[in-house]
């Protein structure tokens, strides 16, 4: 009940920095769906170089890196897939989304692709199984194992993360660890990864979630603690280190 109280708190705070992002009005946006799911591209500014970053969840919310890539002329993309919990419906649906991304717009075959908390465990688990089409991955704080957050306390998502799998022909018993037990997949393919957390995170605990995958390949990874941090903020207010590890 503690946990999930955290996080009904912490998701307020997140839903009222996605509702206006601080690069709300000077960048153009287009809007549509793609697979009945809602989609966003914001446009840089300066000349576009091609390289886009993609975002599963959360558009808007703790924008500092999205900021800095815009003004480098990056693309920032989002196809909302927050509450889908990557099951395989919903994987299907983003690899449309980045099929139609590549055909409309003419960006690079590869992508950054970026997730804070639920939307770093879609994020993990759509590089581990489309490779070919990741540059790299930036996660904050990501739910690693779906029964750390949701954990079954929290029994209205925790239902819904089961039947979303259920309903998509796959297990969730098979699944609720995905990116920890197929991680060695993103190591192998070479893809260069950069996870922030908070050191006193209780909402989604780093050692129950991303700590699982550090403790094997954490020499590979580049991680930035972040002491006397909770779940939130996600990122940092100055992003410079983790800009100079996507650009």
């Amino acid at each position: 009940m503690k946990r999930l109280l955290l996080f009904t708190l912490t998701l307020l705070v997140a839903v009222a920095v996605e509702a206006k992002p601080k690069w709300h009005e000077q960048y153009r946006y287009d809007r549509f769906k793609v697979a009945e799911r809602s989609c966003t591209v914001v446009h840089p500014t300066t000349t576009p170089n091609g390289r886009w970053i993609v975002r599963p969840a959360f558009l808007g919310a703790f924008p500092s890196v999205d900021d800095a890539l815009l003004a480098k002329g990056f693309t920032v993309a989002y196809c909302d897939v927050t509450h889908a919990y990557a099951n395989p419906r919903a994987v299907a649906d983003f690899e449309e989304f980045y099929h139609t991304m590549r055909e409309r717009y003419g960006l690079r075959e590869r992508f950054i692709i970026e997730g804070f908390s639920r939307g770093g465990f879609f994020a993990l688990t759509y590089a581990i199984q489309h490779p070919e089409q990741i540059e790299k991955i930036y996660v904050d704080a990501p739910v690693c194992d779906l029964k750390s957050w949701p954990s079954p306390q929290e029994a209205k998502l925790y239902a819904e993360a089961v039947r979303l799998w259920e309903e998509a022909g796959a297990s969730f018993e098979e699944h609720h660890d995905y990116p920890i037990r197929h991680f060695h997949r993103i190591v192998e393919a070479g893809i260069p990864v950069i996870v922030c957390y908070g050191e006193a995170d209780e909402i989604v605990p780093y050692e129950e979630n991303f700590g699982r995958i550090a403790a094997q390949y954490g020499r590979r990874i580049k991680q930035i603690g972040k002491p006397a941090c909770g779940h939130h903020p996600h990122s940092l207010d100055n992003p410079k280190r983790i800009v100079r590890f996507l650009k």
